[in-house]
């Protein structure tokens, strides 16, 4: 399908984020419909729309049955927003009262719908108004006695905009005083804005357009959020097709050890699972493929959902990682999530913003286990998750994902079952051996080159990350609870002046 199968000219929005889902804009000169229910944003959709409109120079007019001058001032203010260069409609002080209040004072005979559309002809054809904003046509329903009678003065009144050069938004409340469905073919296109309200949080809003004739978009539902200066809407991630890559290049973690491990290093544009128990080294292991890319001068992302940012850092220099100076010089950007605020569609749109304006290399989401508890009501979140990783593959960024299994000593596995959309799966466990706690990692799968099937110790320390040898008296890791059945002179030294290497290479 072709932008625009008539060879309009598009009219911006004005709303970040949903231009590039409308492919540039809407095509001008039609009419279109925004509907949903209350406080899902439809006010504000149009007054950013009118305000494009005055940033452009043009000519814009809003028309509302239901709220006076001083009520929109108001409105607008709470965006620090004013009405300057907006025109408003004075629509009769009969008109507006018969169509807000529920009454029998005035019926359909003495006050018809065509005279409230001639009304509003009139004031486009003397202001000649290059945008237009309806608020809202589901008072319409009020003033006649059939369906068919709306549809009809709709369609002699879209007639008349088309005819008259006008860019049109109605605003449409989802009640029953007006049929949505017949309403959705007299107009040009169509966008549905939603609201969900989980049990904790601020409420998530989305928006969804069903409608566009002649020209292509990007479908599905897209989470926007309201702020004091309007409306950003966060594209949801396209499923492109995936890339032809003849080769991989090989990403190194800094550390020979753990390099071999992994059958030379991970590749980029590849996603790793790093999933264990709790305090078996998995945001370590992330850091340090974040700090072995700030040596490289490649930027890192890290989005922190299960502890604070100070926390993360301090862990990280405790172990001889340099990451506060990264952050300061802009190679790593260390963030803190506020899990009762954002939605899938904006933390995906975060990552891919980092990645195409910062040219960032690696992302590290630690966890992905806090990130889906923390919106157990969005069912589709594995898919979300899928086409970012798609998206992150073909940027060629190499992705890094710490999921915890519950427990201390008896581990049960939460409820994620990301290993199906990632190329690499590692594990790590804390096991017991000589009366010690000790760790240990396995990479169970990697798509892209072989690796080692071995179960190794891995110690960390403020020497670094080293990698004993293979413990093959080591049975039971793979079953949550292992075991270590050997001679424990086989396992690493315990001292802290160990001279064996830390392997940075």
């Amino acid at each position: 399908m072709t932008n625009s199968s008539s060879g309009r000219n598009r009219v911006a929005t004005g709303i970040d984020g949903l231009d590039s889902i409308l492919q540039g804009g809407l095509p001008e000169d039609m009419v279109y419909l925004i509907h949903g229910g209350p406080g899902t944003g439809k006010t504000t959709v149009g007054f950013q729309f009118l305000r494009e409109g005055v940033r452009l120079g043009q000519r814009v007019l809003y028309a509302s049955l239901l709220q006076t001058r001083s009520e929109l001032e108001t409105v607008v203010a709470t965006h620090g927003w004013t009405l300057d260069g907006i025109d408003l409609l004075d629509l009769p002080e009969n008109i507006r009262k018969t169509s807000v209040e529920e009454q029998t004072l005035f019926s359909t005979a003495d006050v018809e719908l065509h005279e409230l559309t001639d009304t509003i002809v009139g004031a486009i054809e003397n202001q000649k108004p290059n945008r237009l904003v309806f608020d809202s046509i589901t008072e319409l329903g009020i003033l006649v006695d059939s369906p068919y009678q709306l549809r009809r003065q709709l369609l002699k009144l879209k007639q008349q905009l088309n005819n008259l050069g006008c860019t049109t938004l109605f605003t449409a409340s989802d009640s029953h005083s007006v049929d949505l469905e017949s309403l959705q073919t007299v107009v040009h296109g169509v966008i549905e804005l939603g609201i969900h309200r989980p049990h904790y949080g601020e409420p998530r809003r989305w928006l969804e357009p069903t409608k566009m004739r002649g020209m292509d978009f990007l479908g599905g539902r897209h989470d926007f959020r309201i702020r004091t200066g309007g409306i950003t809407v966060y594209p949801r991630t396209e499923n492109s097709p995936a890339e032809r890559r003849n080769e991989w290049n090989i990403i190194s973690s800094g550390n020979r050890e753990l390099d071999q491990l992994f059958g030379g290093g991970l590749e980029e544009g590849t996603a790793c699972l790093i999933t264990g128990t709790t305090g078996a080294g998995k945001s370590t292991l992330a850091s340090l493929y974040v700090e072995a890319a700030a040596r490289r001068g490649e930027r890192s992302i890290i989005f922190c959902f299960d502890e604070r940012s100070q926390t993360f850092l301090r862990r990280a220099n405790g172990l001889g990682m340099e990451l506060g100076n990264y952050v300061e010089e802009g190679l790593v950007d260390l963030r803190q999530v506020n899990v009762g605020e954002i939605s899938p569609g904006e933390f995906a749109w975060h990552i891919r913003h980092a990645t195409d304006e910062q040219g960032v290399k690696v992302v590290v989401i630690d966890s992905l286990s806090g990130y889906i508890n923390s919106m157990p009501e969005y069912r589709q979140l594995m898919l979300q998750l899928h086409e970012l990783l798609s998206y992150l593959s073909n940027a060629g960024v190499l992705t890094l994902m710490v999921v915890a299994t519950q427990g201390f000593t008896v581990h049960k596995e939460i409820d994620i079952d990301a290993s199906y959309i990632t190329d690499t799966v590692v594990l790590m466990r804390n096991f017991e051996a000589g009366g010690m706690v000790r760790r240990c990692i396995s990479v169970l799968k990697k798509r892209h080159g072989d690796h080692e099937k071995t179960i190794r110790e891995i110690r960390i320390d403020r020497q670094g990350i080293r990698l004993g040898a293979p413990l093959r008296q080591f049975r039971s890791v793979l079953s949550g609870m292992p075991e270590f059945v050997g001679d424990t002179d086989t396992l690493m030294d315990n001292g802290e002046d160990s001279e064996s290497s830390a392997g940075k290479s």
